[in-house]
């Protein structure tokens, strides 16, 4: 049974013991990129949901806390590796962060820019 995600299929899924999922954009509007939410899944989607329907792959895997600790980093970074690997997309994905997201986003940015393009972060928490 296909599960949609505002009218675009998702696939849910385990990584590493934690709950995962990708959500595909429309066939033939796929433009190869991949794009992370890093905290928050569903929180005010409106940037996700726009930026599938311009063609990117967007995933998101659950975090153990939101305080972007090492862990859960290299977690993310075997996570991207392995969904750009999948369905063959481009390992620069764009980390979407907001809030505590947004330090998420940052510290991966920080320790993994080898896997990042650019960032999108709205009112990121940059200190505790």
């Amino acid at each position: 049974m296909v599960e949609f995600w505002h009218d675009c299929a998702i696939e849910k899924f385990s990584f590493e013991e934690r709950d995962a999922l990708v959500v595909f954009p429309e066939k033939g509007r796929a433009n190869g990129r991949l794009v992370i939410k890093t905290e928050y899944w569903g929180a005010f989607p409106a940037t996700e949901v726009a930026l599938v329907k311009a063609g990117f792959h967007l995933c998101y895997i659950k975090n153990d806390n939101r305080w972007g600790t090492d862990g859960d980093l290299d977690r993310k970074a075997r996570f991207v590796r392995f969904v750009a690997e999948k369905y063959g997309l481009s390992e620069k994905t764009v980390p979407v962060g907001m809030s505590c997201g947004g330090l998420f986003a940052i510290k991966f940015a920080a320790k993994y820019p080898e896997l990042v393009s650019c960032l999108y972060l709205d009112a990121p928490v940059l200190n505790y």
